[in-house]
């Protein structure tokens, strides 16, 4: 490419901040800078002085511009700021890390490929999706306060449930306005089908994991974490949320330490049922048997999968009450992690689990919430080191050929160049309009 085609990436939740989503959009943006593309990033803007200083750190180091200004409240405003910055310099093509600006397209004439996690769908976190005082409640000034107080407030489900269906019209409108969309499992898939979106311009594409960084991490954990040297540890990595189901996990150790006496539950990972999480352990009398780590650094989480010897996601599809939204795992990248870690892998049949763990391939898979079928297939995966060093070597296999972020990013850059290839006028086209002229 002499001259490389102008990229804008909206990758609203972005480093210095840490989570799955931040990882994504790290890999993508270096990987696009290597390879010669020239783009420009924007993103939430930081709230807090220290925030503001870690970010502007970052920027400086990572080697193309990153325009930190888009509110975390303000749908509507975000998208005019957006229209006015890029309709200075309009861009080759636009990506999304969420389906919501696909609407750029239609004002901008640029196409707009977003990649969905399925929760941007299923739970629309399009926090005011209102035109009319969207400019208000983006204000510097007023949207710090309020954005804390959602926090605080854990998003409450009564404000959810109040503003449920503007945000699911405006999310149906703008994931349909998408050139392409890039689902994380088919799971995700169905559910961009679900909005009207075409099945031809949905490809399913995971999320990846750094293989490297996984397979040669140090097991010297566990004395740090105070974890028994000689125990069997179960390690399970989420949010601490209604759907990850660990109040099933803590209510099944007593009978999985039946097949496993030494067994001890690892929890990394923080979130609005940790309270409640570890006051059922100490109601059970497990206290001795369960340790909660807390939120972990993305950097530092491969270790902690190094220190187990198994891992369990035991996710299940919850709907709130209050609201009626659901909460699915669509896809779960910590499974993705403990394949390239070489770590057996006991998950749920939920949501888009089963499109990176297959039963009896790289992982074993139970039904979700069902105590007898989670016990069965722990105690295969205990009894039969041969099922277990082959779920761990096609683990390995599965993670170096489909989830690598060498896999990934290519994958991107290909969906990047195809849309690219078919927004150009034919050359039939350019001669009729040369002849008209």
């Amino acid at each position: 490419m002499s001259q490389p085609p102008r990229l804008a990436l909206i990758l609203t939740e972005f480093p210095p901040a840490f989570g799955g989503m931040q990882t994504h959009a790290e890999a993508l943006a270096a990987h696009l800078l290597q390879r010669g593309w020239s783009l420009v990033v924007y993103t939430y803007r930081p709230d807090l002085p220290e925030q503001q200083a870690a970010a502007a750190q970052f920027d400086a180091g990572c080697g193309y511009p990153v325009h930190r200004v888009l509110s975390r409240i303000g749908f509507w405003h975000n998208l005019r700021l957006l229209q006015r910055e890029l309709g200075r310099q309009a861009p080759a093509l636009i990506y999304a890390a969420n389906v919501y600006y696909g609407l750029l397209g239609e004002r901008l004439g640029v196409p707009v490929i977003c990649r969905s996690v399925g929760n941007d769908v299923q739970r629309p976190w399009i926090a005011y999706p209102y035109r009319l005082g969207s400019g208000i409640v983006s204000h510097p000034r007023l949207e710090g306060p309020l954005h804390r107080l959602y926090r605080r407030c854990n998003t409450p489900e009564w404000l959810e449930a109040l503003l449920r269906r503007a945000r699911q019209q405006l999310m149906r409108r703008s994931a349909r306005a998408n050139r392409l969309l890039l689902a994380n499992s088919d799971y995700t898939r169905e559910l961009l089908l679900a909005t009207g979106a075409d099945a031809p311009r949905i490809r399913v594409v995971p999320g990846g994991v750094d293989c490297a960084r996984f397979a040669t991490a140090s097991p010297a954990l566990r004395a740090t974490l105070g974890l028994p040297q000689d125990a069997v540890i179960l390690l399970t990595a989420c949010r601490l949320v209604a759907k990850k189901g660990i109040d099933f996990l803590i209510a099944q150790l007593p009978a999985l330490r039946t097949v496993e006496p030494r067994l001890h539950l690892l929890v990394v990972g923080d979130g609005r049922e940790r309270r409640r999480c570890e006051q059922q352990v100490s109601a059970l009398h497990l206290d001795h048997a369960v340790t909660f780590a807390g939120r972990v650094p993305q950097h530092a989480i491969q270790h902690y999968f190094a220190a187990c010897d198994v891992f369990i996601l035991a996710s299940r599809i919850s709907v709130n009450r209050i609201s009626g939204l659901a909460d699915a795992e669509t896809m779960g990248r910590v499974l993705c992690e403990a394949n390239a870690a070489g770590v057996p892998v006991l998950a749920s049949r939920s949501g888009g689990i089963p499109s990176v763990i297959r039963d009896d391939d790289n992982g074993l898979l139970f039904a979700s919430d069902d105590a007898e079928d989670l016990l069965r297939q722990f105690r295969r995966l205990r009894t039969d080191p041969a099922l277990a060093a082959r779920l761990v070597a096609r683990g390995r296999q599965r993670a170096q050929e489909e989830f690598d972020w060498r896999v990934i990013l290519a994958a991107h850059e290909q969906a990047f160049a195809s849309v690219l290839q078919s927004s150009r006028p034919s050359p039939a086209t350019l001669l009729a309009a040369s002849a008209a002229s």
